[in-house]
């Protein structure tokens, strides 16, 4: 399975890092858009927001280019365990029907459904909530396909749209593996080997900087929402046998 590295021209140590962490996998750079010299947009989005965007968007764009069915993305601030190499040798354990499986864990309860044997003894299984951070997964062909439509007019970001708050209502089929094969370096702690790297590609400072409007009109929409959010609930613990858990890294 090809993997894309997603790193900015003037972050030569990031790069240097994620050879490191890489431990001799090939790979391929693709150049990220840097934050501070995007375009200013009316979307709702931050400037680093929206190029974090336009970089995996990017990224998906290279990937369906060749004739891979599988692809795996990461950031350029990851930490990853050494099982990394077996979960990218092929994409055989993934399912039929996925768009993406995401590989990192950002440490939060979320939503999972019914667990299945993965590489290096892990378990993979169908996500039903939203899981912060767009930093490792892999994508199938549908996945890029279907990721690359969604985000033709940018609206969220990245993580926003690759694991969305309600995956199944976006029509996605969402995995993720667990426990996680990779962690962004600022959720570790000095002693783990952690806060090396700010985060780059995603401000989150940022997103309480959004314009009042853009605010207002997503405060508004969960407004909207909470009843189907209750029902899906409902539906995935009781029909669909989910569990509500945390997403270890290890």
């Amino acid at each position: 399975m090809k993997v894309y590295v997603i790193n900015l021209d003037r972050h030569a140590d990031r790069l240097a890092h994620m050879r490191k962490q890489l431990a001799g996998i090939a790979f391929e750079r693709i150049g990220a858009v840097d934050g501070s010299q995007a375009p200013e947009t009316k979307s709702g989005l931050t400037q680093s927001e929206r190029a974090c965007l336009l970089s995996h968007r990017s990224a998906w764009g290279r990937f369906l280019a060749t004739v891979d069915s599988h692809a795996c993305f990461l950031e350029d601030d990851l930490h990853l365990q050494s099982g990394f190499a077996a979960v990218i040798r092929d994409g055989g354990w993934i399912p039929a029907d996925a768009h993406s499986v995401k590989l990192d864990t950002y440490l939060q309860r979320v939503r999972l459904g019914e667990r299945r044997s993965a590489p290096d003894g892990r378990q993979i299984a169908a996500l039903y909530t939203r899981h912060e951070s767009s930093a490792a997964y892999v994508l199938t062909r549908a996945g890029a396909e279907r990721y690359l439509e969604m985000t033709a007019i940018p609206s969220l970001p990245a993580d926003y749209s690759l694991f969305p708050k309600n995956p199944l209502r976006a029509g996605l089929r969402v995995y993720q593996l667990t426990p996680a094969v990779a962690i962004q370096d600022h959720l570790r702690a000095p002693g783990e080997g952690g806060l090396v790297f700010p985060t780059a590609m995603a401000d989150r400072e940022g997103r309480a900087r959004r314009p009042l409007l853009a605010r207002l009109r997503r405060e508004g929409g969960r407004l909207f929402t909470q009843t189907a959010d209750l029902a899906e609930a409902i539906y995935a613990r009781v029909i669909l046998n989910a569990e509500t858990t945390k997403v270890g890294f290890g």
